[in-house]
């Protein structure tokens, strides 16, 4: 039987508080931002030798100095503290959530590492697009004055234009140009949208790391309609979001239950909510599978992390179940065992 273990004392804290000033919401969207941006997750687990864990202390990754695996496959953890002191923590006192990709099987890649030429050249674009609309989505201006002038007329000259012309807001104003000078302004056209497209591989190439869909950024060649959308959040929790807790539960299975606790208990992420808008289409998936003799009826039940019940392990069409409820001849229900 699949029950909420909530009388189980690791379930208040990883469900609720794992430590007396973090939420739950907090605790993991701490190790959600550690696993995208340096690609681990560690935490103290605060106990006696030999006692229930206590609370959950996150610790910043940044202050490992060194994790080192031993000739016996042991991992220790050199960690620097505020006050200047380094401990040491074998890997039984550690909670270690490692990121999907690895090199060595015990530290996560750090992703913004790897891709940090496609990250710098993400940051330097909008540095420019920045600048390019503080200017009134303007390069400049050239000004031509028939006479040769002074260092100081020119200095005044530029000046006053600069301050009438310059900056986003006021490129619409009207100039005054006397002296017989006349004013161009050059054209500008990012390279034939090159720099557009520019963008949007680099945002492309960004979600890409991180299995999210272009869609959730609202960016994107197409506008997606009410059914794209639906599919693309089922593709978002197939590719990405499932990945992420599955590695979770994996973690909290090595690093937290003890192999006596393991037999009994298992740590499970809920993610129905995440597919409310196909919950009809689910459901008929399932109802199509049951009475095609696919699936029985807990083997649906298992999958949905629901409790079985007796006689649902029976292969049996329902709709000929149905049929003869009615009275009809003929239609008695198939049962395979």
């Amino acid at each position: 039987m699949r029950n909420k273990a909530e009388d189980f004392y690791l379930y208040e804290l990883l469900h609720d508080q794992p430590n007396s000033w973090m939420t739950s919401a907090e605790f993991w969207a701490m190790v959600e931002t550690f696993i995208c941006m340096r690609g681990n997750f560690i935490a103290y687990k605060a106990q006696l030798p030999g006692r229930p864990i206590k609370a959950l202390i996150p610790i910043s990754w940044d202050r490992v100095t060194k994790c080192e695996q031993h000739e016996d496959y042991s991992i220790t953890y050199e960690i620097s503290f505020k006050d200047g002191k380094t401990r040491t923590y074998n890997q039984n006192q550690i909670m270690h959530i490692r990121g999907l990709l690895t090199l060595d099987g015990f530290t996560g890649v750090n992703p913004i590492e790897y891709s940090r030429e496609t990250m710098g050249n993400g940051i330097a674009q909008v540095r420019h697009l920045g600048k390019f609309f503080g200017k009134g989505m303007r390069p400049g201006a050239v000004v031509k004055h028939p006479l040769n002038l002074s260092a100081p007329a020119h200095s005044n000259l530029k000046a006053n234009l600069k301050e009438k012309m310059a900056g986003l807001g006021t490129h619409w104003d009207l100039v005054l140009i006397d002296e017989a000078m006349d004013i161009v302004f050059p054209e500008i056209k990012l390279v034939d949208q090159q720099y557009i497209e520019l963008m949007k591989m680099n945002e492309a190439q960004i979600c890409g790391l991180y299995r999210v869909p272009l869609m959730l950024i609202q960016s994107g060649d197409k506008t997606p309609t009410y059914a794209s959308a639906e599919q693309f959040m089922i593709n978002y929790l197939t590719i990405g979001v499932t990945p992420d807790v599955t590695n979770y539960e994996k973690a909290i299975r090595r690093d937290v239950l003890t192999p006596e606790e393991r037999k009994t208990y298992y740590a499970k992420f809920e993610t129905k909510a995440l597919l409310r808008s196909a919950f009809k289409d689910q459901m008929e998936g399932f109802r199509i599978g049951v009475n095609t003799e696919i699936y029985s009826p807990n083997e649906v039940r298992e999958f949905m992390d629901m409790n079985p019940y007796e006689g649902g392990d029976e292969y049996r069409t329902r709709t000929s179940t149905v049929k003869d409820s009615k009275g009809e001849k003929g239609n008695e229900p198939k049962v395979q065992k």
